[in-house]
Formats: structure tokens, C-alpha cells, sequence
């Protein structure tokens, strides 16, 4: 009789520690960037648990909470060393996937910290590409390395109009949209990343929104064609912009370097945090940007027609898509003037600023020489918003495998 009790406890204790540890790692499998170095989720398994990642949470917690009640009524029913190795093992995969991506992709969507050009130079190397983001004469600056944590960057208003740059450091890729669908404004955060891209989340739906779709996830699945507006942005080196926009603003990461992270004494956890997540953050950006193969094992659709690190400038008007490398551009004696979705477009690469464009041609015009700003004899050209400027094509061809190469 006394054997039967004994087991009773014990059976419920481990049904209560099985039952926290499962829904604790389906939370690090599907929500913890760095379990997807091995594990494969597919998209509906990580959405599913998106969606339902609070009751997935406090169950977990408080079948935990059960399987502590019964150790602490009947404590040899498992051997202390047994108990601490189980609750560091669902604390660790507990917190990588609930609460670490939001610490340690740290959004400045409203907040993001923007220095003129000679302020901004003590930071950014006079080489360093950056994304550039211009509107109505007002420009920013964006170096991969200082968008690399946050995600998502911005302040407000740029040139009177809501805007803000997204980064992907896998896709080496920044957009630029307006954090609003159907008039309804959105408050953008790094969630994940699928197949080697950026998903955000909107804080006020919870809904999941892919960097290069810019639609929540809950208008795809109803096919619907809600989705922020997306503006345009290119490349070029620092010292380039700062010739091209001396007044312009530049993008830093407060949490990065070292006249504003946190010290020891301000918050000792992210003093001691912040770099080793740095560390981390720069082995997978070098490992994608040196290795064939992507640092997510998570590519559907591989695309051998050019090498898979290869760094495109990937535009699309409505469903026709096409992708140009920069040595393609730069080797034409011309622009290339080009027909994309029935739109007349200019292709050109700038050698003063060294950064390739691509512009609407409403001239009716072959454009036969165009500067940096999209002068030409014909007039000012505008920039097309689509373009994804510096994007691994490995991961472009993915998204969008029906696109076609160097179009001319």
C-alpha cells in the first residue's frame, strides 16, 4: 500500500515535468531564432504557436509550478541534481522562447537615435554601405551594422511623411514602409525569422508581418492585397552619402555603441547581455555572408542561376519580377531602359556615388544619361519603391522564384 502512494506522486510529478518541458521547447523550436540552426519548423507550426503562444506559456508554467509542488511535498521523489538540471532546462528554453527575441531585438521604431553626418562619423565607416532612405529632400543613412539588433528603426516623421526602416541581417536587405494598413497604424517589432527573413509583429494585433511582403500574416491567408506602403531605398557608401546629403541624418544604435549602451552601473544585465549578443549577431551575418549554403537551413526553393551570396537589386511592378547584379549595370556603356509590368524603367549605376538606381521613366524618352538624382535631359525621374537593394539572392529567389535576370 505504501509503495502504491509512494508512486502516485511520482507518476503525477512527471506527468505535470513532461507536459512544462514539451510546450516549454515547442515555444524555443518554433519562437527561438537560434533553435532554427537545427530544427526545420514550417510556417504554419511557428504561426500556430505565434498565435497561441500565451496559452502555451502559462500552461507550461504551471504544469511546472505542479511538478515543484509535488518535489517539495515528497522530496526524494527525483534527486535534487535531477530537479535543478530540469528546471535549468525549462528556464532555458522558456526564456529563449518567450521573452529573449524581445530583449534581445530591441525595436526603435519610435525612439531610434539619428546623428547629422559629421556626428555620425565617429561610428559608421567612411566605406560602409548604408541604406539610404530620401524623401522630399530629407535624407537618412542606415549602416547594416547599426540596424543589425533593433530591426526596426525610426523617430516620427521623415520629409512629413510616417516612416520606417525595416532590416533583415540574413536577407542583407532594408525596407522602408509606412507602419500603417488600412489607415490603421501599426507598432513594429522583430518577432522571428522564416526562410531566412525578417517577421515582424504588429504589438496592437499581435499579427506576424513578413519584412518582404509587408502584409500581416492573417490578410495572406484570406488573399487579401492589404499591406503597408513601401518606399523607395538604395546603397551607397557613407562618405558617398554624406557628399550627396551633408545635412542628412544618420541611424546609430544607442544600444550598440559605447557613448550610449548601458554601462555596469546603469543596468548590469544588459551591460553584460548586449555583447555577447552582439557576438552572436556577428557569427550568423558572417556565416551567411561567407558560406554557399544559408545560416537557417530553411530555403524551399534553391535557384542556381547565380551564385547564392550573390548581392542583387531585386524590383518588381505588380507580379513581374526581376533581379540585376551590380557588375550587370555597371558593364552596360548606357541605362538600360526596360519594360517591368508595363512600366517604363531606367537602370543606371552612378561611378561619383557609387550606388546603382533604378527609376519610372514617365518621359516617353530612352533615357540615354541620368545622374545620381535621377536628372536627366527629359527631367527629374522618380525612384521605384519596389527595389530591394543588396539582397542575398539566395533568399530573394526563394520569395519570388518566377524572377528573371538582368532584363534588357
Amino acid at each position: 500500500m505504501k509503495s502504491n502512494l509512494y508512486l502516485l506522486p511520482k507518476h503525477y510529478f512527471w506527468v505535470a515535468m513532461l507536459a512544462a518541458q514539451i510546450l516549454s521547447a515547442l515555444l524555443f523550436k518554433d519562437l527561438a531564432d537560434i533553435s532554427q540552426w537545427v530544427i526545420q519548423s514550417p510556417r504554419e507550426g511557428t504561426m500556430w504557436v505565434w498565435y497561441n503562444r500565451w496559452p502555451i506559456a502559462i500552461t507550461a508554467v504551471v504544469a511546472f509550478g505542479i511538478a515543484s509542488y509535488f518535489k517539495l511535498c515528497q522530496r526524494n521523489i527525483v534527486s535534487n541534481n535531477t530537479f535543478i538540471f530540469l528546471l535549468c532546462l525549462f528556464s532555458f528554453t522558456f526564456y529563449s522562447g518567450m521573452i529573449n527575441p524581445h530583449i534581445m531585438m530591441r525595436a526603435r521604431m519610435d525612439d531610434g537615435v539619428f546623428l547629422s553626418v559629421a556626428q555620425a562619423a565617429k561610428y559608421v565607416e567612411p566605406t560602409e554601405s548604408v541604406i539610404v532612405l530620401e524623401i522630399n529632400g530629407k535624407a537618412r543613412a542606415h549602416s547594416d551594422k547599426q540596424l543589425l539588433r533593433p530591426h526596426v528603426a525610426g523617430n516620427g516623421k521623415l520629409g512629413g511623411e510616417n516612416v520606417v526602416m525595416t532590416y533583415c541581417g540574413l536577407t542583407n536587405l532594408g525596407m522602408a514602409y509606412t507602419p500603417e494598413i488600412n489607415g490603421q497604424s501599426l507598432d513594429l517589432a522583430p518577432m522571428t525569422q522564416l526562410e531566412n527573413n525578417l517577421v515582424m509583429y504588429d504589438k496592437n494585433s499581435g499579427e506576424p508581418i513578413q519584412q518582404l511582403w509587408g502584409q500581416k500574416e492573417a490578410d495572406i491567408n484570406k488573399e487579401t492585397e492589404a499591406r503597408m506602403r513601401e518606399w523607395p531605398t538604395y546603397r551607397m557608401p557613407f562618405n558617398k552619402f554624406a557628399l550627396a546629403f551633408p545635412d542628412g541624418e544618420v541611424f546609430v544604435n544607442d544600444y550598440l555603441i559605447d557613448d550610449m549602451k548601458p554601462n555596469f552601473t546603469d543596468n548590469p544585465f544588459l551591460a553584460i547581455y548586449d555583447p555577447i549578443m552582439e557576438l552572436i549577431f556577428d557569427h550568423a551575418i558572417q556565416d551567411q555572408a561567407t558560406n554557399v549554403e544559408p545560416t537557417f537551413p530553411t530555403i524551399k526553393h534553391i535557384d542556381n542561376r547565380l551564385p547564392s551570396k550573390e548581392k542583387i537589386y531585386g524590383v518588381n511592378v505588380g507580379d513581374d519580377y526581376v533581379a540585376y547584379t551590380k557588375g550587370f549595370v555597371m558593364a552596360q556603356a548606357k541605362p538600360i531602359n526596360v519594360n517591368i509590368g508595363g512600366k517604363a524603367i531606367v537602370i543606371s549605376y552612378d561611378e561619383a556615388y557609387e550606388s546603382l538606381g533604378i527609376f519610372y521613366n514617365h518621359t516617353g524618352k530612352a533615357i540615354s544619361k541620368i545622374d545620381f538624382y535621377g536628372d536627366t535631359e527629359f527631367g527629374t525621374l522618380e525612384r521605384v519603391e519596389t527595389v530591394k537593394a543588396g539582397a542575398y539572392w539566395i533568399i530573394w529567389a526563394n520569395f519570388f522564384p518566377e524572377t528573371q535576370i538582368n532584363r534588357v
